[in-house]
């Protein structure tokens, strides 16, 4: 008897979820989460709507209130979080928020923990439960309604498509996505929230940005990715349709339209990030070519990414959009081995090149030697995992380990440009922070030789790694045929 495929009798119909909805009406503004959380920032600037501007500088001077900031939460989420995580029974008690975050985590929105006591029944002990909650910034800003579609994005993920790729995973008997739980969301204009799985209480931590990422580290992350990705597939498959149809609200227009606004303003932003690194290189010898090759590519930058994030129906997935290290918790052993990761931040997520994630991963977090020395490695990890999903499915698997490897070399300049932006974000100190917050079309100029003083500064720090981190993504660049070799063609 013929064995039954995976999903062959659920072929669905295309459809839309209630936040869905949004994509269709959705502006081009998304493009600020092309590159990590901190250059996001900088583009959503760039292409918020214009406003009058003495207004909008003494808008954007204030200092968030912080008998204001705490405003969008109120008991009715609380509620709302427990009775998804404990269920109908579970009664609340009391609850009261606390800070965890610091200077440098809280550009794009406050993030703060909720500490709830509740029952589960009447007469019984007061048990503890804590939420993480990302809540929009309490102050006037142009970039109200640009943070409005980035939570109905990040909510879509957590609330909507990833539980439906856990579903698909649970029929298959294989774990689930590693993220946090989703638990209760307000898309109130200007008032948003998103509660989370506290992941701390799992005793997950943040792997120290300023390291590398090792071997054993990377491995569990590189195999997550795997999983995510070809996950996304599977869904796609058991709804007869694209998560574009039926999730809208993933889709970015700005990568297929020309006429974007503010595309302007961020092609100047990813000059200035280039720029800098050539003025970082610059003071090396023996490195005119790395530097000429910077100063040619910076004007073609956004046009690099718009065609390496354009779908390509072979290498397409759910990819998470913003895998650094920044974006990733892990859980170790007693001998301090990691032994299992969650992906957060989501509001990334786009349909994309499985090589566009690798790539952005490879050359964010990690130092040459390790990259280098383990890429091959790296890359069998990943297509591993990838292909194990997709077995299990008895589903057919897209593409083969050496035209992954040709894919992800076709994206190693995305991955460059990203590197030289985001090397020195990872690498940064408290001191080296920008408030882009207050970002205009007026500032930008001043703004980016601001971080122009800053990553050169940064550049001289005696222990401070950018100088090799950038040596090492040139040099392979170099071998690789992206920057031309001058020894070569003498």
């Amino acid at each position: 008897m013929k064995q039954q495929r995976w999903g062959e009798t659920s072929k669905g119909q295309p459809g839309q979820t209630a936040t869905g909805l949004v994509g269709e009406r959705r502006g081009t503004r998304l493009l600020c989460f092309l590159l990590s959380a901190s250059l996001s920032r900088l583009a959503a600037a760039a292409s918020a709507s214009p406003v009058n501007n003495n207004r909008h500088k003494a808008r954007m001077a204030e200092v968030e209130d912080d008998t204001k900031k705490y405003e969008p939460l109120t008991e009715d989420l609380v509620r709302e979080a427990l009775r998804r995580d404990k269920g109908e029974d579970a009664q609340l008690v009391s609850w009261k928020y606390k800070d965890f975050t610091k200077k440098g985590d809280n550009y794009a929105c406050f993030v703060t923990s909720v500490e709830v006591q509740y029952k589960e029944e009447e007469h019984g002990a007061s048990m503890e439960i804590t939420y993480v909650a990302k809540l929009a910034h309490q102050i006037a800003s142009p970039l109200t309604e640009l943070m409005n579609e980035v939570f109905q994005k990040e909510g879509t993920c957590f609330m909507e498509i990833l539980p439906k790729m856990n579903e698909v995973l649970k029929e298959l008997d294989i774990d689930s996505i590693r993220t946090a739980k989703g638990y209760a969301m307000s898309l109130k204009l200007g008032k948003e929230v998103l509660l989370l799985e506290d992941l701390r209480q799992r005793e997950f931590k943040m792997f120290d940005r300023r390291r590398g990422i090792d071997v054993p580290h990377a491995l569990l992350v590189l195999k997550e990715l795997g999983r995510l990705h070809a996950t996304s597939r599977l869904v796609e498959k058991k709804l007869g349709c694209s998560l574009l149809e039926t999730w809208p609200v993933i889709f970015e227009r700005w990568l297929e339209d020309d006429d974007v606004p503010g595309a302007e303003m961020f092609q100047k932003m990813i000059e200035s990030q280039m720029e800098t690194a050539a003025m970082v290189m610059e003071k090396i010898p023996n490195y005119e070519q790395v530097v000429a090759w910077i100063r040619s590519t910076k004007a073609r930058g956004i046009c690099i990414f718009k065609e390496s994030l354009k779908q390509n129906a072979k290498f397409d997935a759910l990819t998470h959009g913003d895998c650094w290290n920044n974006n990733i918790l892990f859980r170790y052993d007693e001998a301090g081995a990691p032994v299992e990761l969650m992906l957060v931040d989501l509001q990334g997520m786009r349909k994309a090149s499985v090589a566009a994630d690798l790539s952005y991963f490879l050359y964010s977090s990690f130092t040459g030697d390790v990259r280098k020395s383990n890429l091959k490695f790296f890359m069998e990890t990943y297509y591993d995992s990838y292909c194990s999903v997709l077995r299990a499915a008895q589903v057919p698997i897209p593409f083969s380990l050496e035209e992954l490897l040709v894919e992800f070399r076709d994206k190693m300049t995305m991955g460059c440009i990203s590197g030289m932006i985001l090397a020195p974000i990872v690498l940064s100190e408290e001191e080296d922070v920008q408030n882009f917050m207050e970002f205009t079309e007026e500032t930008i100029d001043k703004t980016n030789r601001e971080r122009q003083e800053i990553v050169l500064k940064m550049s001289k720090r005696e222990g401070g790694q950018l100088q090799d981190r950038f040596l090492s993504m040139f040099n392979e660049m170099v071998e690789a045929g992206i920057v031309p070799n001058e020894d070569a063609a003498a």
